[in-house]
């Protein structure tokens, strides 16, 4: 299966409404500002560049089409993880950097509610909140120290939900309990990029799809971004391509690709929906490393998403069909919901996300402040990506501001090692976390 062909299997594509693709490059042009990548961080970027400043030329390099990458493929989930978890946040960073990112992805939601109330954007938002279910006891033990971790650090709305607490929202015989995070929401990720594209288009931003930058040279003070059919003369740059950036000339050792697969049900019966309850229609991860994610679509089908994670040698990207963690995620349908065992799948696809050396987000600056780049969302980028765009804006303007001051922005970070070190590392990596899910998944008590 071709990545095209992943793109039409996608549901979101599926459901979205037709949009005129924008033209290739085709000649020279001179900005102030070129975005490579048109996803939410790139749209996010060029949207509050010409908002704060109407008279900057930016324009937005897109190798695909808007959504190609992981913004037009996740699961729509807008919650306050940041990072990989909170336990690895807390021994890398500490208690008091933990604490601040929090505040920051709270500070996310509220902005993208505001954004979306503001321009009157129909993305399919639902504030439904989040449970983080445990399926051993040595998930719950994890997540009730994590609850209690949260409580240490003065941040409030978490609570545990015993077992039929939990049964009394969403009822699968492999739930010991979890906890839920009422703040938390679900949005349709393909709506959410086209109206950042709207967006920014619609203030002035200039934008060329199926463009892929190929070179990026600094001549005599400026950029040069060569394409296969013309090039870019930019005063600054903004690196917004996720989990692509390792592709960009000069940019390989801030992040890795990650892949991760979804499947997606037909709808649900209501007799289907009635033996499983999930009427709040949380989102809902497991406790794992290698965490399931699955949530109800506007529709009610059910989306599986997660399961075996796979980090490709070298960067490669053509890896967006997997059939058998498909296989997998099907069959965790019904042994989570043994009364949906069989649903008929309508759709799979998968696709990469942004991983750094230590599974932290990464925003700074090159060239003494004349590029930007944003990465590492590590899968959890939907809430914050928006404001990424911000922090982006800010950089790029050259403007110290309290989003520049946080301490993931321009923070000294471990540079990924050269091939074959750094696969060869990440498969040791991956490992180690599937043999601890292993061992966790083990149902005796600790």
């Amino acid at each position: 299966m071709t990545a095209e062909q992943a793109r039409v299997a996608n549901y979101w594509d599926a459901s979205k409404k037709p949009r005129t693709v924008a033209p290739p490059l085709a000649g020279d042009v001179s900005v102030d500002v070129a975005i490579i990548g048109a996803g939410y961080t790139g749209l996010s970027t060029a949207y509050q560049l010409k908002a704060t400043e109407p008279s900057l030329k930016v324009v937005v390099l897109e190798s695909e089409t808007v959504g190609f990458g992981a913004s037009g493929r996740n699961a729509g989930f807008v919650m306050t993880l940041f990072g990989a978890s909170l336990g690895l946040m807390k021994t890398l960073h500490g208690k008091d950097k933990v604490r601040a990112a929090h505040h920051y992805m709270e500070r996310c939601i509220a902005g993208l509610e505001e954004m979306l109330a503001k321009h009157k954007l129909d993305c399919d938002y639902e504030r439904s909140g989040f449970l983080k279910v445990a399926t051993s006891p040595r998930y719950a033990a994890r997540i009730k120290d994590e609850i209690a971790l949260l409580e240490e650090l003065g941040i409030e709305g978490y609570r545990w939900l015993n077992v039929g607490e939990l049964a009394g929202r969403v009822r699968s015989p492999t739930f010991l309990g979890g906890c839920l995070e009422p703040g938390c929401g679900l949005i349709n990720p393909r709506k959410w990029v086209d109206a950042l594209a709207g967006l920014a288009l619609g203030h002035g931003a200039q934008l060329y799809e199926r463009t892929r930058v190929g070179e990026v040279r600094r001549e005599g003070g400026k950029f040069r971004l060569v394409t296969a059919n013309g090039t870019v003369t930019a005063d600054k740059v903004v690196f917004a391509a996720n989990g692509y950036t390792h592709l960009i000339p000069g940019m390989r050792s801030k992040q890795l690709p990650a892949f991760v697969s979804i499947v997606v049900t037909e709808p649900l019966t209501p007799e289907q929906r009635a033996s499983i309850g999930w009427a709040g229609r949380e989102g809902i991860e497991d406790g794992r490393n290698f965490m399931h994610f699955y949530r109800l679509t506007p529709d009610n089908r059910i989306l599986m998403g997660g399961g075996p994670g796979f980090v490709p040698f070298g960067g490669r990207m053509h890896h967006d069909a997997d059939p058998a963690a498909w296989k997998h995620l099907e069959e965790f349908i019904g042994i989570t919901f043994p009364t949906l065992r069989g649903i008929p799948i309508a759709y799979r696809w998968g696709g990469a996300f942004s991983v750094t050396a230590d599974s932290t987000p990464l925003i700074g600056t090159l060239h003494g402040g004349a590029a930007a780049y944003s990465v590492g969302c590590t899968g959890h980028g939907v809430a914050m990506t928006h404001m990424n765009g911000r922090i982006l804006c800010d950089l790029v303007l050259g403007r110290s501001t309290d989003l520049t001051d946080l301490w993931f922005v321009n923070r000294r970070a471990m540079p990924l090692p050269p091939e074959p070190i750094g696969s060869l590392g990440a498969k040791a990596v991956t490992a180690a976390m599937a043999l601890d899910d292993w061992w966790c998944d083990r149902r005796q008590s600790t």
